[in-house]
């Protein structure tokens, strides 16, 4: 579907399709949201916090896959010769800087899947989870709501240029977490 598409299907079909696009596809959909919203299709008030909760939806959903299909993953390790004790180190790990990875993963948003799949295979509490993302999804669907009303008028550029932004995010994510492990790393050896 392309952007004029999307665009003229949440104007006729309003918040009713809101919430599950916004599980689909959080971030591009706020800024479409937001567009809408500084056309007057769409009210703010009722926009918001259906970002917020189809967000945290989706991320229950990649949440979901690392928790339950934790035998799936550790038969993948296995066929990908990867050590089973390097699984549960990294685990561990992961469970360690719960909060500090999943703040990067919601707010780089390319690796986020990742982190929230290894979020769930980590075994992270549910109610942390939740509570960490809520913090992190709240700014971060008001701001793409906002550059999208702000910017209304020139969607289209910022949804073009969204793509070449992605690789920044991607290398911004992965340094990040990168410099997170490595710093744990540095004080303590995992086992082999």
């Amino acid at each position: 579907m392309t952007l004029a598409g999307l665009s003229a299907f949440l104007a006729a079909h309003g918040l009713a399709l809101l919430l599950p696009l916004s599980i689909i596809e959080g971030p591009l959909v706020s800024l479409l949201a937001g567009v809408l919203c500084a056309q007057g299709v769409l009210a703010w008030q009722w926009v918001l916090p259906l970002l917020v909760l189809g967000d945290l939806l989706g991320d229950l959903l990649y949440y979901a896959i690392g928790r339950f299909s934790h035998g799936g993953l550790h038969r993948l390790a296995i066929r990908l010769r990867l050590p089973v004790q390097r699984g549960e180190a990294w685990a561990d790990r992961v469970a360690a800087h719960a909060t500090r990875m999943l703040l990067i993963g919601k707010w780089t948003h390319v690796i986020g899947a990742l982190v929230l799949i290894a979020a769930g295979a980590a075994r992270i509490g549910l109610a942390r989870f939740l509570i960490i993302n809520l913090l992190a999804t709240v700014p971060k669907s008001a701001l793409l709501l906002g550059a999208g009303a702000a910017l209304g008028a020139h969607a289209g550029t910022i949804v073009q240029q969204f793509g070449y932004v992605m690789p920044a995010l991607l290398l911004a994510g992965a340094l990040a977490l990168w410099i997170v492990f490595r710093r744990r790393h540095a004080t303590a050896e995992p086992p082999a």
